[in-house]
């Protein structure tokens, strides 16, 4: 009797506390920060796609594509994979250059995609840029500060997988109607972004002040949907960059891995001429 007595209690509890429980779920379920922690789990991730569009004088301009994904672990991002590539053909800049060969080198190796592969805090480029100058036997370069490549800079510098980030983003933020916006300063990004500071490098005082106008777009389970960020480009008044995000996958299996490593070279191993690339100006610096 007392079992029945104790099962029947159960059930009142439940369902007399049933409003309050679905409250707590609700709300928890409403907090973008609890539902991107709650993606935190290793082996698992999401993926993303950015397209840099460039606005200016001239009109419109795709300037770069972007695909990859975000591995997580059990407190946060732990590695990433993405390829990128710049919107031109080297051919657009053939004889520019005379007899400099390490700048056609360089526009030569813009024009093509560059893999970017990040675990932790080491990088491994391979293709692109750094492509041109591989020493025969390599195909990856590391660059143990773990910038994410070249088109690292041209490319979606606000990470929303963050949860720092995304919590200094929805702190003055405006809400509507499933959507935040706002605006944040490259210098409040490299405080609190990694994926700030190894896409673009730590900002000089100027451009420290440069404001990035953002919208983020939720789904039904508060994880990002969209993320598209707007700031002028360096050096010009009249020049702004575009970057559209679009985040797939949440949950998904995701491994990224380094690769062999008799296949990585350092950078003191690269051909003549590669330091003329990795001094390239960034965008937004």
């Amino acid at each position: 009797m007392k079992r029945y007595i104790a099962g029947l209690a159960c059930a009142a509890t439940a369902v007399l506390g049933a409003p309050a429980l679905a409250s707590t779920a609700h709300a928890q379920a409403a907090d973008p920060i609890t539902a991107l922690k709650s993606q935190f789990s290793s082996g698992r991730g999401v993926n993303f796609v950015d397209t840099t569009k460039m606005q200016g004088p001239q009109g419109s301009m795709v300037l770069a594509k972007r695909t990859g994904a975000l591995q997580f672990g059990s407190s946060g991002i732990s590695a990433s994979d993405q390829t990128g590539q710049l919107r031109f053909k080297a051919s657009d800049f053939e004889g520019a250059f005379g007899d400099d060969e390490d700048m056609s080198k360089l526009f030569a190796g813009l024009a093509k995609p560059e893999r970017v592969v990040r675990i932790k805090n080491a990088t491994y480029v391979s293709g692109g840029v750094m492509g041109e100058f591989m020493p025969a036997d390599k195909t990856w370069v590391r660059f143990p500060d773990g910038m994410l490549g070249f088109t690292g800079t041209v490319s979606q510098f606000v990470n929303v997988a963050e949860p720092a980030t995304l919590k200094t983003l929805l702190a003055h933020a405006t809400k509507r109607a499933g959507t935040y916006s706002g605006k944040i300063t490259f210098g409040e990004l490299n405080k609190v972004s990694p994926w700030f500071r190894a896409s673009m490098g730590a900002p000089s005082a100027k451009t420290a002040k440069t404001v990035v106008s953002w919208k983020l777009f939720l789904g039904s389970d508060r994880l990002a949907k969209r993320l598209v960020t707007t700031y002028s480009a360096a050096g010009s008044d009249e020049s702004a960059v575009t970057v559209d995000t679009r985040y797939t996958g949440w949950g998904s299996k995701v491994t990224v891995k380094a690769p062999p490593a008799d296949q990585i070279a350092d950078l003191k191993d690269l051909e003549e001429g590669a330091e003329t690339a990795t001094s390239i100006p960034l965008l937004g610096n």
